[in-house]
């Protein structure tokens, strides 16, 4: 539904060693995202240009040791993460979160 606001996950949690953020959307879906999949996937203004939608970020230019050295709840809607590169300025939706999730349930989209 347009406009709609996906839920809050029931739980987040950074696994360092395997340079992974883990996100309980309920008690059976656990959505695993790569740190550096995720600072690729920025959509800030210094990551997308605002006027023409063209990245600017070249996904190559990000370290593979990268991680979140950070996170901070925005609302009750995103979070923000501090990646180790100092980038922080990207907002991650919920709802943005569970479309970038792999698993078929939210390919399907179902909440």
């Amino acid at each position: 539904m347009a406009g709609e606001m996906a839920k809050p996950p029931t739980g987040i949690a950074t696994r360092r060693s395997e340079r992974v953020v883990e996100i309980t959307w309920g008690a059976d879906h656990v959505a695993r995202f790569g740190m550096k999949e995720l600072r690729a996937a920025c959509a800030c203004a210094q990551c997308v240009d605002e006027r023409t939608g063209v990245r600017m970020l070249d996904p190559e230019s990000i370290p593979a040791d990268i991680h979140v050295a950070a996170a901070e709840l925005v609302g009750n809607y995103a979070i923000r993460f501090d990646f180790s590169d100092g980038h922080d300025t990207g907002i991650y939706t919920w709802k943005r979160l569970r479309k970038m999730c792999p698993c078929p349930q939210c390919r399907a989209g179902v909440s």
